[in-house]
């Protein structure tokens, strides 16, 4: 059994390979055998690398995005996923456009921070370094509660 998560962003070379690798950095060493996580852009640069201070950005908490390539959102990706963490409420319409339905496993990672007035995580690209840093923080930010989220998701398909 695995528990697949798909992470979400526009151009999968900024948001969501830092998610994807800041996720599978801070995942207990429990959960890592049996928890997949991919990420993929709705507009993928397929093929291209993660922005180098994206890779800068996760490489300051630990995860090495630096081998990261991106790929392109299909419905293949969406439907073999267990949880799909999207940036942006656009991202959650286009993931819902290649299904033809709501697909209601697919949710903003923001609402998984605490105290979060703004879901949706803005995108850094084109900005200088600061501005990954701040997104790779508000990344992490969701990932206690994501990783609760998950390991109760786990426990529930394996009973």
């Amino acid at each position: 059994m695995t528990f697949s998560v798909l992470m979400v962003c526009t151009g999968n070379i900024c948001r969501s390979p830092m998610a994807e690798g800041l996720l599978w950095h801070r995942l207990p060493q429990a959960l890592k055998p049996i928890v997949s996580v991919r990420s993929a852009g709705t507009h993928g640069l397929h093929g291209n690398r993660a922005e180098p201070f994206a890779v800068r950005a996760a490489a300051a908490h630990g995860a090495d995005i630096s081998q990261h390539r991106a790929s392109v959102l299909d419905a293949g990706m969406i439907r073999s996923a267990d949880l799909v963490l999207a940036m942006e409420k656009y991202h959650i319409d286009r993931i819902n456009d290649l299904l033809f339905f709501r697909c209601k496993y697919a949710l903003l990672l923001g609402s998984f921070a605490e105290k979060r007035e703004n879901l949706e995580i803005e995108d850094p690209y084109g900005a200088p370094l600061g501005a990954y840093e701040a997104c790779a923080d508000e990344i992490l930010a969701c990932l206690p509660g994501l990783i609760d989220h998950i390991r109760a998701q786990v426990d529930r398909k394996m009973s």
